[in-house]
């Protein structure tokens, strides 16, 4: 197994973060937003595309960091350093804006049309 899928699978907490939101997303994607999109306002869609979009994001800056980390461990140096860095901000703001809109913008809809709440 490459050292990417073996920290996934067995440990690092970037690796599990990246599982667990994997999961996160699978979930929204394959059972929450369906119900939402057939019972929902069209504002709820709309904001369920967005959403749907961003996770599209996440995991394509996911993907960078993975191949930023790859590089750092080929060639350690301060540019491949500061290109993992620059990623991994990138993600954590991406990943808190996305959570931030999903849990005010849905958080009615949720209890209302998917009753989670």
């Amino acid at each position: 197994m490459d050292m990417s899928q073996n920290y996934r699978l067995f440990g690092n907490i970037c690796g599990q973060e990246c599982k667990m939101l994997q999961f996160h997303h699978d979930a929204e994607e394959h059972h929450m937003f369906p119900a939402l999109e057939a019972n929902g306002t069209d504002q709820v869609r709309c904001m369920v595309a967005k959403l749907r979009e961003e996770h599209f994001v996440v995991h394509e800056l996911i993907e960078r960091l993975e191949e930023a980390a790859q590089a750092l461990s080929s060639n350690p140096s301060n540019q491949s350093f500061s290109s993992a860095a620059e990623i991994f901000d990138k993600l954590e703001a991406v990943v808190r804006s996305h959570f931030g809109y999903e849990e005010t913008g849905l958080r009615e809809a949720l209890g209302v049309h998917v009753g989670f709440i």
